[in-house]
């Protein structure tokens, strides 16, 4: 507990845990009290699995409700976990809508037409107004009555919706409720960390405590979730639909409505004309947010007021339930102001002829523009304002990237979020205390300079925690394989990677040979994934092997596939390939025989050229320092594998092999990016060496 600097805190020698704990979990408990008490912001690293509060994903907040009914706390703490409407709705009218727009969208139209009782002059219920159109689990009695019970015992999500069916209740607006009383919220990444998410689920964080789990890419997270893409077929459509609403109902609206209205369908009407500038040569082009407007002529309008004004009349919402109610007349193919002109110069040519007689000298015909089809897009103008909102942030703390290319269609705007601390600093500003916990935080001074320290955060208030990994030295084989079966070198750099399937066949084939159990194989790329599968398909590698699914929701059922190969009896286990930063590279856990060694292929560094990553990279440059921006691409590249790694060894009596296949891992810059546990037993060796060291372990100590 080196840790902990201040002694005039009367720290506890114990706490309550479901189970006897580690050293090093009394030991971060005991560094976590301190900082809470002390109201400090903290940056934890523990590889070990702690319990937390907020999370990437849902399943990983179900882990922590498992684990608080195990303790002392299960029976005397309300805890609730909020979702959203696509993960809570129980309307099956509703949740079968593809997208979490349309399922908004029409929960909140049900609500308008839920039925109101008629009364008599002393309030009393006379009649019961009639509706089949509303929603038949939004009921203020029933919703109720799910939140105290969601209150009375802890549940998860899954538990949640199970009992709001039994209820007949509205799992998601019970929940709400529920927060209001909760000791502890469970909350995922988006809810906590979106101004207008958070607001809307009544999240108060004055005076409270936030607790991140998974935190090691809260920078990328926040970054992700205030970019925002507009293409062209949405500005088209956002203008069309919002042309004919106000013709429509001109007569209807107030002056003021009228002229804001007026002034988004300029707006509009400015982005489509310079999205009609990037039809030309295929490129990108950057430009700051202030250069952007004034290019788009669009810099004298109020983008808070005109955003403003489409939320709170929900503007958007409006216009599509009119577009799909009278749908608007537009031209199916769309003709240029070139095109127009021509066609008017024919017509009154046609008429001239028409008076002079048929013209008998035939003339070739001149070739036309290709027309282009605009296809149809759901909810436009919510794009566009999300857009817009983008507009108002501060002109150092984004850009812009304009996609230029032949195809109309695939024009579009791309704003890019470089300041992720901007959208952190009201949560380091309200709430008590701040904790962002990981298993893999390095390098910690991203969090501590980038995160905190931005977001206005004093220095001397941020306290650092690390603690090392519970499983023993000889329970992990960590190996960078530098050369192949025939000493060739792995380098697996995109321009060679296409040359390397013959040395990852051998070495997959040796490992299945040598290791029972599952065997979990990491590639830096789907591409790359799917190009070795095609080489390797029919090899027999001696057990079954599964690849990463296409979709989330086919992950549990191959991870229980998975899972069944390796327990049958007489199995010598499974190969499991996957992607690095895919889906199965966070938060799943491959312990036991689940995971007896992991193998990562090469390093997943991302595309350099890419117009965004160079962006970004120039950026830290120039705010941090030269060599900023090289140091953040290695780091994000370290990060997902060090992520990987994780995926083994979840306990203190689990055991595995890693291998990470490349020469590139030897060098000194890189070896330092590795965990601490990794890096005190961490081999460098050639094919031979490796599979020598292998051998020795699965015959004396751990696979026998």
């Amino acid at each position: 507990m080196d840790n902990i600097t201040e002694t005039h805190l009367a720290i506890p020698e114990t706490f309550d845990f479901p189970f006897p704990p580690y050293d090093i979990q009394l030991d971060f408990m005991k560094n976590l009290y301190y900082t809470l008490e002390t109201g400090k912001f903290g940056i934890f690293e523990s590889p070990t699995g702690t319990i937390y509060i907020c999370s990437r994903t849902h399943s990983q907040l179900a882990q922590f409700v498992g684990e608080i009914i195990k303790s002392p706390f299960g029976s005397n703490v309300r805890v609730t976990s909020l979702a959203s409407r696509q993960t809570y709705c129980i309307n099956p009218e509703v949740s079968k809508l593809k997208s979490m727009a349309l399922i908004n969208e029409r929960c909140l139209d049900l609500q308008k037409k839920t039925p109101k009782p008629k009364t008599d002059p002393d309030g009393r219920v006379t009649k019961r107004a009639k509706s089949a159109t509303s929603c038949p689990y939004y009921k203020q009695t029933a919703v109720e009555e799910l939140s105290n019970y969601a209150l009375s015992e802890i549940q998860d999500v899954e538990d949640l919706v199970n009992a709001g069916k039994e209820f007949n209740a509205c799992p998601y607006y019970a929940s709400r409720k529920a927060a209001e009383d909760a000791e502890v919220v469970l909350i995922p990444y988006n809810t906590l960390l979106h101004k207008a998410t958070r607001e809307a689920n009544g999240i108060k964080l004055k005076n409270n405590i936030v607790i991140v789990d998974e935190a090691h890419n809260l920078l990328e997270a926040l970054a992700q979730m205030h970019n925002a893409d507009l293409n062209y077929a949405q500005v088209y459509h956002a203008l069309n639909h919002m042309k004919a609403y106000k013709n429509k109902f001109s007569t209807r609206f107030s002056a003021k409505n009228l002229l804001m209205i007026n002034q988004l369908i300029f707006v509009i009407t400015q982005l489509l004309q310079t999205l009609e500038k990037c039809n030309t040569e295929n490129g990108t082009s950057i430009s700051t947010i202030e250069n952007f407007v004034l290019n788009a002529n669009i810099d004298n309008y109020n983008m808070f007021k005109l955003t403003k004004f489409c939320k709170e009349c929900r503007l958007a919402q409006k216009i599509r339930g009119y577009a799909l109610k009278y749908p608007v007349q537009e031209q199916v193919k769309e003709k240029s102001g070139v095109d127009g002109v021509r066609d008017f110069l024919a017509s009154i040519k046609s008429k001239t002829n028409t008076k002079k007689g048929p013209d008998k000298t035939k003339k070739p015909e001149v070739p036309q523009k290709p027309q282009v089809i605009i296809p149809p897009v759901s909810n436009p103008l919510l794009a566009v304002v999300s857009f817009l909102e983008c507009l108002t942030y501060s002109y150092e703390d984004g850009r812009i990237l304009q996609k230029k290319s032949k195809d109309k269609l695939e024009c579009k705007f791309q704003f890019l979020l470089l300041n992720s601390s901007s959208h952190f600093s009201d949560i380091v500003k309200e709430a008590r205390s701040v904790v962002v916990a990981g298993g893999t935080m390095k390098p910690i001074s991203e969090f501590r300079d980038r995160l905190f320290i931005n977001a206005g955060a004093k220095p001397e208030k941020i306290f650092e925690f690390s603690c090392d990994h519970i499983i023993p030295p000889e329970n992990i084989l960590p190996i960078i394989v530098t050369k192949g079966q025939k000493n060739e070198n792995l380098l697996f750099n995109f321009e060679n990677r296409m040359l390397m399937n013959n040395s990852v066949k051998n070495i997959l084939l040796q490992a299945c040979k040598l290791v029972k159990g599952g065997i979990v194989v990491f590639f830096p790329s789907y591409n790359y994934e799917n190009w070795l599968w095609q080489q390797v398909e029919k090899l027999d590698f001696g057990r079954k092997v599964f690849r990463e699914p296409q979709t989330s929701g086919q992950v549990d059922s191959v991870l229980e596939k998975y899972a069944e190969t390796i327990k049958n009896p007489g199995s010598k286990g499974a190969l499991l390939f996957s992607v690095v930063g895919g889906k199965l590279s966070e938060g799943l856990n491959f312990s036991d025989d689940l995971g007896r060694c992991v193998i990562v292929v090469g390093l997943p560094y991302a595309n350099i050229t890419a117009a965004d990553l160079k962006e970004k990279m120039n950026y830290l440059d120039k705010t941090e320092g030269q060599g900023s921006g090289q140091k953040f691409y290695e780091n994000q590249c370290m990060k997902a594998v060090n992520q990987c790694i994780g995926r083994a060894v979840r306990h203190r009596n689990d055991y595995a092999t890693v291998l990470l296949l490349d020469e590139r891992y030897s060098r000194a810059s890189v070896k330092n990016a590795l965990p601490n546990w990794i890096k005190r037993s961490l081999k460098v060796c050639n094919y031979d060496e490796a599979f020598t060291s292998i051998k020795k372990v699965c015959d004396i100590v751990i696979y026998t």
